[in-house]
């Protein structure tokens, strides 16, 4: 088959660590010492070559000295990186100055179709490598999530923040690999392009210095969450994770038994709820009951937050019926729809306190003040966090664009759903702080889902007499 005749029926999606190198400075190198960049270029190949073969990585695609290699392993990307750039340094150079090369390292599924790789993870990584210098190896937080435990002796991954990249349309959050050697003038990324990289101090001169120390949920979480995707998980398998323990178990049967559910018998183990309740809902628990615990904050109120969150769930899993939605999805995508605010509220804790208070003392909206602080929107930075988590796509895009649906693709129906749920739980608690429903949104939203003004006011009246019910389960997540 040729080309041209190539589809994407004809592809595979893989997943898989992206590995990018290449040679700074090397069309330079080339026009001055042609003969010493010849040999010099054929060493480089057969380092390059041999420390990705040792850490089982695939080179599936040169471009002049550059390499595309892909790993199945993100920790093995990860030494193997820090193995070529070991390499590279201690090599002694026939030309007069010795090579640097950038490397770049992105983990997620890609397009596999005649020999080579596409789609947005593979224009991730080729973007990170170009504002890399030479000597740097840069990952995204996708990947450092997943290398804690393959990080290489003596060296460490150093938080960068976040960088704007060409051509994609909100910023990346990118670690540096630290290895003996490094140069000290080598710790400064996105230098040599200053405009992409952020603001060090937004508009309102206000710097959140830990904001982007995206927090992780437990182990624990994580392993049950991983899996739940797996079509051969059951419900004991699941039981015997959570078990390990006992807090969060402790926790999910509470959540479980609370008047919120409203079962007249008493589920005792992890395997009955999911029986009783689904996966999706169990799942839902898990990572919220998770969530809730490492997002924790002593002067804001974030009861407050997760008050709303739940009624959000509530409201959509009451309006999912009459979009032939799946309920326990609503209900689970309603629950993390706001996840950015709270990691706002506990990684830049004074800062956040200023985005409410500008709420109070003027007309502009939460996601204004946002962006003036912060220079991101709890729906950017929610996104960031739950491609981190590995959640599914669905509520991905929930997070993302509950505000502003329209943008959400094939996910655009179900994003207005968490949208309009949204407002409806805004409109429980009106406050200075989140607003009242504004009618031309809640009017545009439902004419997208195709419900009338009586769905609107059915699902306000169902959040008021399910009050107690939510505050009920509130007090079992604590």
């Amino acid at each position: 088959m040729g080309l041209a005749e190539l589809t994407l029926g004809d592809a595979s999606l893989i997943t898989a660590t992206f590995l990018f190198t290449d040679i700074e400075g090397s069309t330079s190198l080339w026009e001055r010492e042609s003969e010493a960049m010849r040999i010099a270029l054929q060493r480089h190949n057969t380092l390059l070559a041999a420390a990705v073969e040792e850490h089982g990585g695939h080179v599936f695609k040169t471009v002049g000295d550059a390499f595309c290699v892909t790993f199945d392993d993100a920790g093995a990307a990860l030494r193997a990186a820090c193995r070529i750039q070991m390499l590279l340094a201690a090599e002694h150079w026939p030309t007069r100055a010795g090579l640097r090369v950038r490397i770049a390292l992105h983990t997620g599924a890609a397009y596999f179709c005649a020999g080579d790789y596409f789609g947005t993870t593979v224009n991730r990584c080729a973007r990170l490598l170009a504002v890399a210098r030479g000597g740097q190896t840069l990952l995204t937080s996708v990947t450092e999530a997943l290398v804690h435990d393959a990080i290489p002796k003596g060296s460490n991954l150093r938080d960068t923040g976040m960088l704007r990249l060409r051509d994609l349309p909100r910023p990346v959050h990118v670690f540096q690999l630290v290895h003996p050697g490094l140069a000290a003038n080598l710790l400064e990324v996105g230098d040599v392009l200053p405009a992409r990289k952020l603001k060090s101090q937004p508009e309102a001169r206000f710097r959140p210095s830990d904001l982007y120390e995206v927090p992780t949920l437990p182990t624990i979480v994580m392993q049950a969450m991983k899996a739940m995707h797996d079509p051969h998980c059951n419900a004991k398998t699941i039981e015997r994770l959570v078990a390990r323990d006992p807090a969060i178990s402790a926790k999910i049967l509470r959540v479980a038994n609370s008047a919120f559910f409203g079962f007249s018998r008493r589920i005792g183990t992890i395997a009955e709820a999911m029986q009783v309740l689904g996966f999706a809902n169990v799942q839902g628990m898990i990572i919220s009951v998770g969530a809730f615990d490492a997002f924790r904050s002593e002067r804001l109120r974030l009861l407050d937050l997760w008050r709303h969150s739940i009624s959000t769930a509530t409201a959509a899993r009451f309006l999912s019926p009459h979009l032939r939605c799946s309920s326990d999805e609503a209900f689970m995508a309603g629950l993390l729809h706001d996840i950015g605010k709270l990691i706002f509220a506990v990684q830049a804790e004074p800062g956040y306190q200023r985005v409410l208070d500008l709420r109070l003392t003027s007309p502009v909206t939460n996601l204004a003040a946002e962006r003036a602080l912060f220079d991101f929107t709890h729906p950017e930075v929610g996104e960031m966090v739950a491609e981190r988590w590995d959640l599914p796509a669905r509520y991905v895009a929930a997070i993302a664009h509950h505000h502003a649906p329209a943008g959400a693709g094939s996910q655009a129906v179900f994003c207005a759903l968490i949208g309009l749920a949204d407002r409806a739980a805004h409109a429980l608690f009106p406050s200075p702080a989140t607003g009242i429903a504004d009618d031309d949104e809640v009017g545009s939203l439902l004419t997208m889902l195709g419900l009338a003004a009586e769905h609107w006011e059915s699902c306000r009246e169902h959040l008021r007499t399910a009050q107690p019910e939510i505050e009920t389960l509130l007090g079992a997540m604590q």
